[in-house]
């Protein structure tokens, strides 16, 4: 009888500071101590054929905001699908082709996430962008 692993491929928080590259991520579960400057908005995913979640909580001083942007080269306008307040929980699920946005709220502090983003990860790629 085959064994199945006691674990899921975990990926290293080391792995988010390469997002900023906008270094592709492959794995099934992927575990972060994300950090959002003051200003800018972290673009998960975008153009990966299945869906995603996550979940997590907000360790940091600062409101982040979670966005959906739809699939398509237009991508659509961002919907809002929730504000996580300083020790609040994330859960949102993103469908294939959705982009996930974490917009820190604040023009001058960090913003700090404990996220694990399960699904299809294995094309989700990860970038910084200025707030809007």
């Amino acid at each position: 009888m085959p064994m199945k692993p006691a674990f899921a491929p975990r990926l290293p928080a080391a792995a988010v500071a390469l997002a900023f590259a906008g270094t592709a991520v492959s794995a099934g579960e992927i575990n972060s101590n994300l950090q959002i400057e003051a200003g800018k908005t972290f673009e998960l995913g975008g153009g990966q054929p299945g869906g995603f979640t996550v979940t997590g909580r907000n360790t940091g001083p600062v409101a982040v905001v979670v966005l959906a942007k739809g699939a398509g080269e237009s991508g659509g306008a961002a919907v809002v699908k929730g504000r996580v307040e300083p020790g609040a929980n994330v859960d949102a699920a993103f469908g294939a082709g959705e982009q996930a946005l974490l917009r820190n709220t604040s023009d001058s502090r960090m913003a700090r996430m404990k996220l694990v983003v399960r699904g299809d990860t294995s094309s989700l790629g990860m970038t910084y962008s200025a707030n809007p």
